[in-house]
């Protein structure tokens, strides 16, 4: 009996790991919101987007991913983000501090994910955080990750109340390999919390943490109201190790070839100041072995010592918008944009696919 329970074991053991493999192996295609949501069913999977996906109307929960994503050059568009993800883990600040942190993104987290070939077009992320907390378009954190040919196209803002925590337009706080991606983002962060100070950070690429970021192409427009500590770069805020277990060859510790434009509004109410904000990067405190041929010319760093006012995109109190349509033609995507009649803010919603 001893035996034969051994082997129903055993035999168990082998057809699990059959159809793990095979899952592995097969191609499971995304055609709609629920394949979209379906992916969080299936943790190590292959997958591929068939067509451009709407997400009007959803207030998309983020979710955790693992495994790989080709977007087959389609796009994920009109997303609204209000909520974090249910996932917590670690992140660590310049010195080595740890953090029990939350996040939000089309992912909460990904981790030895790889995601080629994608466009997250007109993303709407808005988050009120109690916790430590990272948002950003794509994902909220990243570990061991790889990033080729992405591109996102949004707005993210991040209300925090707590300590550690970040703004980002690909990703968040993470780890990994960035190549080929394009980055067209509104970034606003607001520190509410007066009473301690926050460990802020901004990237358009990453907002903290220890990549390669290669034949990037970044348009930003960031805003920090902050009243600790800012580390705010138009590719990455701090280039830090951050406690990582991933390992980047020295010959991959490069931030080069990439073009910067747009600018950062920010202010550091803090009599210890650091003000970090730099075109590439805000604070490198891992050493790099390449760092070069990064155009930042079309970039601006503006600080202001007015900390009564909480900078934002908005000029406005009462604003007066007008609409325009903008027709998806000649395979480019379409979208409504709002302009504001008093300060001329503009801002796009409601898109529609090529």
């Amino acid at each position: 009996m001893k035996r034969l329970l051994f082997l129903l074991v055993l035999l168990a053991a082998a057809v699990l790991a059959v159809t793990v493999m095979a899952e592995e192996e097969t191609v499971i295609e995304i055609r709609d919101v629920n394949g979209l949501r379906d992916v969080v069913n299936h943790p190590n999977a292959k997958f591929r987007l068939m067509n451009d996906i709407d997400l009007k109307g959803e207030d998309w929960k983020p979710i955790p991913f693992s495994g790989e994503l080709d977007g087959g050059n389609y796009g994920i568009y009109n997303m609204t983000v209000t909520q974090i993800g249910d996932e917590i883990r670690y992140t660590r600040d310049g010195n080595n501090k740890r953090y029990k942190t939350t996040f939000a993104g089309l992912f909460s987290v990904a981790e030895y994910a790889t995601i080629r070939d994608l466009k997250i077009i007109g993303a709407h992320v808005t988050i009120d955080a109690e916790s430590h907390c990272f948002a950003a378009i794509l994902t909220g954190f990243a570990d061991h990750c790889t990033f080729d040919n992405v591109t996102v196209d949004g707005r993210v803002r991040l209300n925090n109340y707590a300590v550690m925590t970040g703004v980002g337009g690909v990703a968040g706080f993470g780890s990994g390999y960035i190549d080929n991606c394009k980055a067209r983002v509104e970034l606003v962060f607001e520190d509410r919390n007066r009473k301690r100070k926050c460990e802020e950070f901004m990237g358009a690429m990453l907002s903290c943490g220890y990549t390669r970021i290669r034949n990037c192409t970044v348009d930003i427009d960031g805003y920090v109201s902050c009243h600790g500590y800012v580390h705010n770069g138009g590719l990455i805020g701090m280039y830090h190790t951050c406690g990582t277990k991933f390992k980047l060859g020295t010959a991959n510790r490069i931030v080069s070839d990439n073009t910067i434009t747009g600018r950062i509004y920010f202010f550091e109410d803090n009599r210890d100041r650091r003000a970090y904000c730099k075109g590439d990067i805000g604070e490198p405190l891992t050493r790099l072995h390449e760092r070069e041929r990064n155009d930042v010319s079309g970039f601006t760093r503006e600080e202001t010592k007015d900390y009564k006012h909480v900078l934002l995109p908005e000029t406005c109190e009462e604003p007066i918008y007008t609409d325009e349509v903008i027709p998806s033609e000649n395979g480019e995507w379409g979208w409504t944009e709002h302009t504001c009649t008093v300060c001329g803010y503009t801002w796009r919603d409601d898109y529609t696919a090529p």
